[in-house]
């Protein structure tokens, strides 16, 4: 099978170095160029692919038609959600490996012990004003993925904080004279939606309705200053953003349905994750890792898991119980990271 996922990241990548090698940014290239660009990354991956995996059927032929469709649809959307605000693009694929000396990702368990954690940021946004510097990560997913703090808090969706927080560090040390806040942690679903209308609709408002299937999801600092820079026409318009899951009232204030943190709740999100990843590296370090599955909702560990033919876990086994995860309002979870790292 062909793994999108990965030929996804890959072209990207390679999209945004050939914006550079051709003095292009992402504001500036055309539709044209742009498609002609995704084709030129994607021909240069399905090659690697070789022969026998991409070109071996006329599936794979229209798979990768598909695949170009949804990546010019895609480059386009991110130069429309950059276009709207004011952040611009500085670091794409980023790994770790760079940033090595970094607390985020160089974490002290002990005197003796250290952990290095291992991964790549897809994509870091930066915006200079003064002596403040705003930082917003992406992380590109070919799956439709939606933050959830309760997850976050019960160890389960720790990467995206982990990104912000090494893209944070690496500004801090780039910039020591700067204040580096944080002004947002964001998916973008690398995908073709189908839109269905009961009327007949202009190019202009199929266009838009794509654009706000395609929005991102995670979650912005709440302050009006730094929804504005990423995405400067929400606050003349009101109503809900095509860039971000943001939503503005009539008096100008946040709604409810936004997925919105303070910037003093971010901190405590990422000090509450810097907790739990050194707690986990301890219990690694002890040799603690029991068969341990969860449920919440109706989701559970073992529904994706590769290794059910090595783990023996069984729930007619005596002994072999399923972790049951509550749910906890956005209020209660913050006190309960607040409570565990003791602050």
């Amino acid at each position: 099978t062909v793994d999108m996922g990965n030929i996804f990241h890959t072209v990207l990548e390679a999209f945004a170095e050939k914006l550079s090698g051709r003095g292009l940014t992402w504001f500036s290239f055309t539709e044209e160029e742009g498609e002609a660009m995704v084709a030129e990354a994607l021909e240069a991956c399905s090659a690697e692919y070789g022969d026998t995996v991409l070109f071996s059927s006329a599936r794979n032929e229209y798979i990768i038609q598909r695949m170009k469709r949804i990546l010019t649809r895609t480059v386009m959307t991110l130069q429309n959600q950059l276009r709207k605000g004011s952040f611009a693009p500085e670091q794409f694929e980023m790994s770790f490996s760079m940033i090595q000396d970094l607390d985020a990702v160089n974490i002290a368990l002990s005197e003796e012990e250290r952990m290095r954690l291992r991964g790549r940021i897809d994509r870091i946004d930066t915006l200079e004003e003064g002596d403040k510097l705003f930082v917003k990560v992406i992380d590109y997913k070919s799956g439709n993925k939606q933050f959830d703090l309760v997850a976050l808090y019960h160890g389960l969706q720790l990467q995206l904080v982990v990104y912000l927080n090494a893209a944070m560090d690496m500004q801090k040390k780039l910039h020591p004279d700067k204040e580096v806040l944080p002004a947002a942690l964001l998916y973008y679903h690398v995908s073709d939606p189908v839109i269905n209308a009961e009327e007949e609709m202009t190019p202009e408002e199929v266009n838009e309705k794509l654009l706000s299937e395609l929005k991102m999801t995670g979650v912005v600092n709440d302050d009006t200053s730094v929804i504005e820079r990423l995405d400067g026409t929400l606050i003349e318009s009101g109503g809900a953003s095509h860039v971000i899951p943001v939503e503005l009232k009539k008096d100008g204030s946040v709604s409810a349905r936004s997925s919105v943190l303070t910037s003093e709740e971010l901190t405590q999100v990422s000090d509450y994750v810097n907790h739990k990843i050194r707690r986990i590296g301890k219990e690694i370090i002890d040799g603690n890792f029991p068969l341990n599955p969860y449920e919440k909702g109706t989701r559970s560990s073992c529904t994706f898991c590769p290794y059910h033919a090595v783990c023996g876990f069984d729930k007619r086994i005596d002994g072999c119980e399923v972790r049951t995860l509550p749910e906890y309002s956005k209020e209660e979870v913050l006190e309960k990271m607040a409570s565990e790292v003791g602050v």
